[in-house]
């Protein structure tokens, strides 16, 4: 009978072993997902704000000095060749700033969830560490996470 008990206790500890191993490496897969998303974010950033910075100072540039003067080159091609050439790449940059700003925006959501994913497996994890839940608690914050975070977690 006793030998029973142990076997069930053994059971027990290794589906605990097991449910904390599974919620660790959701909180790595998080995580790493997370930071990725945190890179594009920096780099969608850094668009959003040379893109029209570059299309203003473009602008501004041929506008006082002249696109022919400014841009020798494309003038000596084909008449108003300079002004031409400022305009398409003014345009382009803006169209830059503006794909990229929308691209931003839905970065920053995710990048909003997937920190919240990290903060609450993390707060589970210190919660089984310390022991100040029970596994009850335990096992219904995990099936929360997973349901309201699946993206970050699979």
């Amino acid at each position: 009978m006793e030998n029973e008990k142990n076997t069930k206790t053994d059971r027990g500890t290794q589906s605990q072993d097991a449910f904390i191993n599974s919620i660790k490496a959701s909180l790595d897969t998080a995580k790493i997902k997370t930071a990725r998303i945190r890179k594009t974010d920096s780099q969608l950033f850094v668009a959003n704000v040379v893109s029209p910075a570059a299309a203003t100072l473009l602008a501004g540039l041929t506008a006082a000095v002249g696109g022919n003067t400014l841009f020798v080159q494309a003038a000596s091609q084909s008449n108003d060749g300079g002004w031409r050439l400022a305009c398409i790449l003014v345009a382009i940059f803006g169209f830059i700033a503006t794909v990229s700003g929308m691209f931003k925006k839905q970065f920053d959501d995710r990048l909003v969830q997937g920190n919240q994913c990290v903060g609450r497996l993390l707060s589970l994890d210190l919660a089984i560490t310390t022991g100040s839940s029970n596994w009850e608690e335990v096992t219904k914050e995990y099936r929360e996470i997973v349901k309201a975070f699946p993206e970050f977690i699979s």
